[in-house]
């Protein structure tokens, strides 16, 4: 018989600094149990449970079989010479698998037992109590436990994290390694990936950044929060923290594309008549768009207004540049849009920046065309 009010403490006071729940390690402590009795009285191939009675720290043990027929298993047939099981020849298609005592019962057999018995389903055997186990059997429980709050561990960790998956967490970049950061979450630790990072952003040990979960993985036994910073969902979810009209609803976010490391376009939109959608993003005197500028210092960040009219959309988008004049062919799906001379470049952008995120913005093809100085005269 267990001593079962210091097994409560024990227990609570695991639960209490693990956080994890009692009645899970009350499981383990069984698992525990059964271990070490299949490890002193039962043959490997038995399945053993253990039940603890918590009100006077009994310990109940069973085997465990499960009902089978012919068509489940198959069964060696002895040989009259040697008394060694014959081998049995089966077709490559024959996925039975080896009856075993320890593990099996027929199931005309189980229906002696129990007349309302299944196939497939399981018997329960019960075995003789016992209160003492050698030192071998004692030190399998012991690993069985530790594995068994580890796991414990690892699977509370793995829920709390995939319930995240998709959101912003803050954690501080503890090393960086063959181009990868690793950082440390709090509870676990976060890898950003090459390929998930700004190429031109430079991250030093200690700073403490914002990164969008999007995986969560086991390597090694360990558990990973794979995280990004180079994804438009990751401006998203900055954005909404900082502007409490899109957690509400009020404001929608119909579309962000993104170089990461240079420049976002953010395309916004509200039905309601007393919010200036845009102007609510940068907040008042920048400081919504600002609390995005100090955690992506490299980047710029264009608000601009959403509109189902192609040339009113890209008229938003191109801002502050001012387009004289569109065409649009809607077969092609091709905008031209005609500006001053002075205001090529700055349409542009560098290396062709703007104009290319603005055509992923609206979905157009957009066409920078210069209004010339000849033409304006003839004008």
């Amino acid at each position: 018989m267990l001593n079962i009010k210091e097994l409560k403490q024990g227990i609570a006071q695991i639960s209490m600094e693990k956080g994890l729940p009692e009645d899970k390690i009350w499981e383990a402590v069984e698992t525990s149990m059964a271990r070490a009795y299949k490890k002193e009285y039962l043959t490997r191939a038995a399945i053993a449970r253990a039940t603890i009675d918590k009100e006077t720290g009994d310990v109940k043990f069973v085997k465990v079989l499960q009902v089978v027929d012919e068509t489940m298993v198959f069964i060696p047939v002895p040989s009259d010479d040697d008394e060694e099981e014959e081998h049995v020849k089966r077709d490559e298609d024959d996925k039975r698998i080896r009856f075993n005592s320890e593990r099996h019962i027929l199931f005309n057999e189980a229906k002696i037992i129990n007349s309302k018995i299944e196939l497939g389903e399981e018997i329960i055997i019960p075995l003789e109590s016992k209160d003492n186990f050698s030192r071998i059997a004692a030190q399998v429980a012991k690993q069985t436990i530790v594995q068994q709050i580890k796991e414990l561990e690892k699977q509370v960790l793995v829920e709390e994290y995939e319930s995240k998956v998709g959101d912003i967490i803050s954690g501080v970049i503890q090393k960086i390694y063959k181009n990868n950061v690793y950082v440390s979450l709090g509870k676990a630790y976060g890898v950003l990936p090459y390929t998930e990072g700004i190429k031109n952003e430079k991250l030093f040990l200690g700073d403490k950044k914002k990164f969008l979960i999007t995986e969560i993985r086991e390597n090694r036994g360990s558990l990973e929060v794979i995280l990004s910073r180079n994804r438009s969902d990751f401006i998203f979810k900055l954005l909404e923290l900082e502007v409490p009209e899109i957690q509400e609803g009020l404001i929608e976010v119909k579309n962000i594309v993104r170089e990461p490391g240079f420049r976002s376009k953010i395309a916004v939109t509200t039905e309601e008549d007393d919010i200036d959608a845009v102007g609510a993003c940068i907040g008042p005197r920048g400081a919504r768009i600002n609390a995005l500028l100090d955690e992506i210092t490299s980047e710029k960040f264009d608000i601009v207004e959403f509109s189902e009219e192609p040339a009113t959309y890209l008229k938003n988008a191109l801002s502050p540049v001012e387009i004289q004049e569109v065409e649009i062919d809607s077969t092609t799906k091709e905008i031209k849009a005609f500006v001053n001379q002075d205001s090529l470049s700055l349409a542009i952008g560098k290396k062709g920046q703007n104009v290319r995120l603005a055509s992923k913005l609206i979905g157009w093809e957009v066409k920078i065309m210069p209004i010339l100085v000849e033409e304006k005269e003839n004008e």
